[in-house]
């Protein structure tokens, strides 16, 4: 799905205007689906607080209002501005609110407004896309006063379309104190995914992204593209009847050294949550049988040889992954070397890529496909010096190109790219996600989806976003990201799989649902 910029979001909105749909049908739409994408990531939650302004965003937060207190819960809206400052839209859109829902209460901004506890959640509807500058009073108090309550209350916050604050930083700014604009535990981006709001440097205001579809036709038409579900949702295809273990690849695992013998169990429960075939295990020789031990029992584990020479294992391989917990010696520029050589599709991770840092040359070795899926530590050591958030693109797109690799910088905002293809941007993932193990399980992820016949750019986007789809779904049942740990992710990699499939059939998207309410013969443009 594109990436716009709010000018170029601007002019889908006035294209879409000019075709016959009204603003009104619009607004009404985007209510709508925003309320019930909320009510399905907060299904546990009750009471909904609603800070709403004067323009239109206001007016999309007073339209998920109207739907939230018609599914029974407890709603209470903010309103920053006096009823008689309110846009045309907003005013039609309070105005429906007023009497008929006893479960709605609408309340002018006060300074000792009560926040809702952990079990609430407060929607930011300040300000949309088309704000500038920074925040003026009192929407910067506002700002300040919602930030704190979720601090100390644990609500989550949920903005609509963007955090109110973050439209001022278009312009490749970054807010320079936290209060700066409203910290926000999810985005809900009308129709497409605003450029703000895939930067890395503003993930900490923007949460994770969910995106409310444009259009049911969704026709990729920029080099910068989030991942999203019904895009990735055919990559995988349905298994026939008529099939054996051997058709779902055989992946090998060539990891684990004295003291980090846990990752290559973590990396081998993923490979086979993801579906693989069969499943080997390579390991040192020093620590096989503490492998062996803590392997699932599908794996079959083994010692590297050690008087040189590659494990058979590896050369039957329909998928390699190399480095987790391997340590870096000789011994790992050996195995590495030996990978390089099979022709077999290949994932470097953990300390191959830290032995792979050291001679950057043995890519020139590599006689088949390579997966690179450097942290951020672990990329500025293959490129020789540190770089900042604000480069991550033109490093990864760069990096790919140079070394004809397909490459997954990690992030908060996970980047998938390859020579040739666009700069693919993550949605899926949450804090939980930050623990030791986690990259372990996205490699077996990674190379199962590999050996399954998948091509390297489309197991990569598929395995990120399944990864944190993943954690999402954990977080959803346990309510919070403590404790998220790699076994967990893998044992819900089945209900990821789920969840993503029945995104499979496009639903209307916003253009056909204003185009419904409007009830004409508009062209969604």
């Amino acid at each position: 799905m594109d990436v716009l910029s709010q000018a170029e979001m601007v002019a889908r909105e006035q294209e879409a205007f000019q075709s016959g749909v009204s603003a009104a049908a619009l607004m009404e739409a985007a209510g709508e689906a925003m309320a019930w994408r909320l009510v399905a990531l907060y299904p546990q939650a009750q009471t909904f607080l609603i800070l709403t302004g004067r323009g239109n965003n206001g007016g999309d937060g007073l339209v998920v209002a109207r739907h939230l207190a018609e599914s029974g819960r407890m709603v209470q809206v903010v309103l920053s501005a006096p009823e008689g400052q309110l846009g045309e839209l907003p005013r039609a859109q309070l105005d429906r609110l007023i009497g008929p829902y006893p479960n709605l209460e609408i309340v002018p901004w006060h300074d000792d407004l009560a926040f809702p506890g952990s079990d609430g959640v407060v929607i930011d509807a300040l300000l949309g896309i088309q704000a500038r500058g920074p925040l003026r009073e009192p929407l910067a108090g506002i700002v300040t006063k919602t930030n704190a309550a979720r601090v100390s209350n644990f609500f989550r916050t949920a903005a609509l379309d963007l955090p109110t604050g973050l439209a001022a930083c278009e312009d490749g700014a970054a807010p320079d104190h936290r209060d700066a604009a409203v910290v926000a535990d999810v985005t809900l981006a009308v129709g497409f995914a605003k450029s703000v709001l895939v930067r890395e440097a503003l993930a900490a205001w923007v949460g994770r992204l969910e995106i409310v579809p444009w259009s049911r036709v969704q026709i990729a038409s920029t080099p910068r593209q989030v991942l999203v579900g019904p895009e990735l949702a055919g990559l995988l295809p349905r298994r026939s009847a008529l099939s054996h273990k051997n058709d779902f690849g055989r992946v090998v695992i060539v990891a684990g050294s004295p003291g980090f013998t846990g990752a290559p169990a973590l990396c081998a429960q993923a490979a086979l949550a993801m579906g693989a075939g069969l499943l080997s295990v390579v390991t040192r020789p020093e620590v096989h049988a503490i492998v062996a031990a803590q392997s699932p029992h599908e794996a079959m584990v083994s010692g590297w040889p050690e008087g040189g020479g590659t494990s058979p294992v590896v050369q039957n391989a329909s998928a390699l992954a190399i480095g987790p917990g391997l340590g870096v010696d000789e011994k790992t520029f050996e195995i590495l070397r030996a990978a390089l050589a099979t022709g077999r599709p290949l994932i470097l991770d953990a300390d191959a890529l830290n032995a792979l840092a050291q001679n950057l040359d043995l890519l020139r070795e590599a006689k088949g496909p390579v997966i690179l899926t450097p942290h951020p530590g672990e990329m500025a050591r293959l490129l020789g010096r540190s770089f900042g958030a604000e480069e991550r693109e033109s490093v990864a797109r760069e990096f790919a190109d140079r070394h004809n690799v397909t490459l997954v910088l990690k992030g908060t905002r996970t980047l998938v790219t390859a020579p040739g293809q666009p700069i693919f941007i993550n949605t899926t993932g949450n804090p939980g996600l930050s623990t030791g193990g986690s990259g372990d399980t996205l490699t077996g992820i990674l190379a199962a989806l590999l050996a399954q016949g998948l091509a390297p750019i489309d197991a990569a986007r598929l395995g990120v976003w399944l990864h944190g789809h993943a954690a999402d779904l954990v977080l959803g049942e346990r309510g919070c990201e403590e404790g998220l740990t790699p076994t967990l992710l893998s044992a819900n990699l089945g209900a990821a799989l789920v969840s993503l499939r029945a995104q499979a059939v496009a639903v209307d998207g916003l253009i056909e649902r204003a185009v419904l309410a409007d009830g004409s013969n508009a062209s969604p443009g």
